[in-house]
């Protein structure tokens, strides 16, 4: 029981997928931890506050991130089967403790490195250029109407990462509907989400196979390669962190690239200073991603052993929610956390998580956000919101569904 019952009480309604930032507030003011149930069915506990999650983020002795092996709740097959589980199984470095996740990360750091991401910048901007020319050629008397999520955002990543891992071009599509299928969270996504968590797992073990035969200069003939000494990754693992790359990579970005945009339309004021001062779009996309970042609640930790947070505490083997769309607003660490300010200077969010577990893909993210965004206002001019935008139901992702524009004078 959350010792916040009106603010639990309007967590994931239809209204909160709209906005979800109030009851967040409500919670983090009440403080500690708070008792609530998920779509589905499935009970976790919800961190709010800034320092309590960076603290759960670092505290690998009293929190795991084996959905199997802690969650007691899982092991005696009282949990639901939803979306959120789903995506706790595999077997990858996302939920997997030191010593093995410490063995996982550094095999795929050896292909996951700065100078495949930064190779990856000319593709990025000549994907992003062909979508907007794609938008631009169909204007209608000097204005232009499109969905900047389902025509530009969420093709984008896809065909980065497609490329990255060398996916086939024909499979890019498939695997988007599958990864979103997966992240969503709605009445259906048991059913939805188990099939689209096969479907990727299956495309990707096809192409591992045909990786071992024709490797290639592409992410995953590095990773089939990678070794430390007599040490490599099994195929289990080998195909689960693919598909760890494959949704983190598109789903992130995605969010990523239509919250900035939506900020800056709804923030005029802020747009305008970057067209004053073009330096200060990376600082742009940091604000975007502490104001109003890709994701809302990092993926559960199981508690090892009893946990007091805030006067609360949470017994030994229950799923815990780290809020970090609440902890990057709070007004203790984030002074007028509310409010979106591009020369706030501050990067010490939680958006991409923290300690061992920070996101690896991070920094092609804000590659990608950093390219794709500028672009956006560059080239689609007089761009403005054309109705409400709307998002995707999901307890770990911050997903547009939907982005409506104009535009005028394109070129």
């Amino acid at each position: 029981m959350t010792s916040c019952p009106h603010a639990a009480g309007a967590l994931f309604t239809a209204d909160f997928v709209a906005q979800p930032y109030p009851a967040y507030a409500a919670l983090r003011e009440d403080g500690g931890a708070h008792r609530v149930t998920l779509p589905g069915g499935v009970e976790a506990w919800l961190l709010t506050r800034y320092e309590d999650c960076r603290q759960a983020f670092l505290d690998n002795d009293s929190y795991s991130k084996d959905m199997a092996g802690t969650w007691t709740a899982f092991q005696e097959q009282r949990v639901p089967i939803t979306g959120d589980v789903v995506i706790g199984m595999g077997d990858h470095m996302l939920v997997s403790d030191p010593p093995r996740h410490t063995r996982l990360r550094a095999l795929v750091s050896k292909g996951f490195t700065p100078r495949r991401i930064e190779a990856l910048a000319p593709s990025i901007e000549a994907t992003a250029n062909s979508l907007l020319d794609g938008l631009i050629g169909r204007q209608s008397e000097g204005i232009g109407r499109a969905d900047l999520t389902t025509e530009f955002a969420a093709l984008l990543p896809m065909e980065v990462v497609r490329q990255l891992l060398d996916v086939p071009a024909e499979d890019g599509e498939r695997l988007r509907r599958a990864v979103e299928a997966v992240m969503s969270n709605d009445e259906d996504s048991r059913d939805a989400a188990m099939a689209a968590f096969q479907e990727v797992h299956d495309t990707l073990r096809t192409l591992v196979a045909r990786k071992r035969t024709e490797s290639g200069d592409d992410l995953t003939s590095a990773l089939v390669s990678a070794r430390d000494e007599d040490d490599r990754l099994s195929e289990d693992e080998l195909v689960s962190m693919l598909a760890l790359l494959l949704s983190a990579g598109h789903e992130t970005t995605v969010n990523l690239l239509g919250s900035t945009v939506l900020a800056l339309l709804r923030h005029p004021g802020q747009l305008a200073l970057l067209q004053r001062e073009p330096e200060r779009w990376a600082d742009a996309v940091e604000e975007a991603l502490r104001w109003d970042g890709p994701i809302q609640n990092a993926i559960w930790r199981f508690t090892r052993k009893p946990v007091t947070v805030g006067g609360v505490t949470i017994p030994a083997g229950e799923a815990v929610a780290l809020s970090v769309a609440a902890a990057d607003r709070d007004p203790e660490r984030f002074s007028d956390g509310e409010t979106f300010d591009i020369t706030r200077g501050e990067r010490s969010h939680l958006a991409f998580g923290h300690g061992i577990h920070h996101c690896l893909g991070a920094p092609l993210a804000r590659l990608e956000a950093r390219i794709a965004v500028p672009l956006v206002f560059a080239r689609l001019r007089e761009l403005a919101l054309d109705g409400e935008p709307s998002y995707r139901p999901s307890t770990v992702s911050r997903a547009l569904s939907s982005l409506p524009v104009t535009f005028r004078n394109v070129g």
